[in-house]
C-alpha cells in the first residue's frame, strides 16, 4: 500500500503571492542600499572637509562618493526589477 505523500506548499504558489515576496524583498534592498548610501555620503563629506590637503585622502574620499552613487543605482534597480518581473508574468 502506497502511501500519497502530502503536498507541500510552495513559495509562489500564485503570481500574486510571488509578487508579493519579490516586493517585500525589493523593498529590503532598497532600504538597505539607500541607508548605507547617506551614511557613506555623509562619511565622504567630513573626509573632504577633515582631510582637504591630503591627495591620498581626497581619494579615498572620491571612492566613497563613487560607491555611494552604486549604492543608489543597485537600489534603483531593486525598486524596478518588481515592474519588470510583473510585465513579465502578466500578474497586472
Amino acid at each position: 500500500m502506497e502511501e500519497a505523500l502530502p503536498e507541500l506548499p510552495l513559495i509562489g504558489e500564485t503570481p500574486e503571492k510571488l509578487m508579493a515576496i519579490i516586493n517585500t524583498v525589493t523593498d529590503w534592498i532598497f532600504a538597505g542600499f539607500v541607508v548605507a548610501a547617506v551614511i557613506m555620503v555623509i562619511l565622504a563629506a567630513l573626509q573632504f572637509v577633515r582631510e582637504g590637503g591630503n591627495p591620498e585622502k581626497m581619494s579615498e574620499a572620491r571612492m566613497k562618493l563613487i560607491w555611494a552613487a552604486v549604492g543608489i543605482g543597485i537600489a534603483l534597480m531593486a525598486e524596478g526589477f518588481v515592474p519588470v518581473v510583473r510585465n513579465i508574468l502578466g500578474a497586472d
